[in-house]
């Protein structure tokens, strides 16, 4: 699988496995950095086993970070990773005894948010090294994993969301954490995907239910609840896919029907939820994205492995569609630049895409 994320006017992506786990999956892995026109600007590869799992990228454009799985001797070993773009030098790596699951940095790359059995805080020394000793951010339930990791833009907000539906937001200082609000999913729902606004100030949770959660985080900080919800239309369920504006004003989720996924596009109206539209996708989604303003909206989608996928683009305001584009394999991860100049987006067949995005006009693979 390649997990794909646009950084100002730069590409990071990390190569895995796209088979599920087997002790026979060993081969070369790593992260790489292009820059808007194609040329690699960074990669740092490792032989070993399954692979990076997620990659994430400051909006300054000068740190990428990855996670995933290391290798399986002499026991099986995930890690947490950055470097920095301009020369490939190691600015962390911290071995975990279980996968690495998402990696989030905040604009300027002086916080490093992981998930894997918990949660994560690096904060960086100086221009330097990432602190090697983290902060952690437990989960309440014994076995339960981190499927989401969030910073806001200034690394003043933190947020974790697991598997078991349990949703962590919490305040950071000088990068400590504070005491965490925690909120769990009712009738005993999962959870795959969430966003945090870059602002801080709204949180967007996705439950198998189908039913998306909007978060006010200052009123969750003191009265941990969602301020409203919504069900997905058209029998949407397992929502893969959460995305919102930098201000937390507008969100997209996606989510799987019968004979392929619906995308909804919401507007947060004095409390509530107001969707504008609704649009059907070929497969099952797997990733939303948004661009800061909530102008458009992005998605990736396809399953099972080793069956055909697309990417698709559409105006948010009318939920217009301007392209869909075939994938030979299942696509899973999506995103839209901040200022939508850029589309990228990775698929099972090992392929990178770049689009033109919408404000530029046509679309252009590269």
């Amino acid at each position: 699988m390649d997990s794909s994320q646009k950084i100002a006017a730069r590409v990071a992506a990390g190569r895995a496995s796209a088979a599920d786990p087997a002790p026979s999956e060993y081969g070369t892995f790593g992260t790489y950095v292009w820059d808007r026109s194609g040329n690699l600007l960074m990669q740092a590869e490792f032989t070993g086993w399954q692979g990076v799992y997620w990659v994430d990228a400051s909006a300054d454009g000068t740190t990428v970070a990855s996670c995933g799985w290391y290798n399986t001797t002499p026991s099986y070993a995930g890690f947490i990773a950055a470097y920095a773009v301009s020369t490939g030098d190691s600015l962390l790596f911290y071995p975990l005894q279980t996968r690495g699951n998402v990696v989030a940095l905040d604009a300027y790359a002086r916080l490093l948010l992981a998930g894997a059995d918990q949660g994560y805080l690096f904060s960086r020394i100086g221009d330097g090294n990432f602190n090697p000793t983290p902060a952690m951010i437990s989960l309440t339930a014994s076995g339960d994993t981190v499927m989401v990791s969030a910073l806001d833009a200034t690394g003043s907000v933190g947020l974790i969301a697991s598997y078991q539906g349990e949703v962590v937001v919490f305040p950071i200082s000088d990068g400590v954490p504070g005491t965490p609000a925690r909120w769990q999913l009712p009738n005993s729902a999962y959870l795959h995907a969430a966003a945090l606004s870059a602002d801080g100030s709204h949180v967007y949770v996705g439950a198998n239910s189908g039913i998306q959660y909007a978060i006010s985080v200052a009123r969750f900080m003191s009265d941990p609840a969602p301020m409203w919800s919504a069900a997905l239309p058209g029998g949407g369920k397992v929502i893969y896919g959460v995305a919102c504006s930098s201000n937390g004003g507008v969100s997209a989720v996606a989510g799987n029907t019968s004979d392929g996924g619906v995308v909804a596009y919401y507007a947060d109206k004095y409390n509530n939820g107001a969707m504008y539209w609704q649009a059907s996708t070929a497969h099952s989604p797997n990733s939303v994205s948004m661009d800061a303003g909530g102008s458009w909206v992005a998605l990736a989608d396809g399953h099972p492995d080793n069956t055909p996928g697309s990417f698709y683009l559409w105006q948010a305001m009318t939920g217009a569609l301007l392209w869909s584009y075939p994938t030979s394999d299942m696509s899973w991860p999506i995103k839209l630049s901040a200022d939508g100049s850029l589309v990228a987006a990775g698929s099972d067949n090992g392929t990178v895409y770049v689009f033109a995005g919408p404000a530029n006009g046509d679309r252009a693979a590269a």
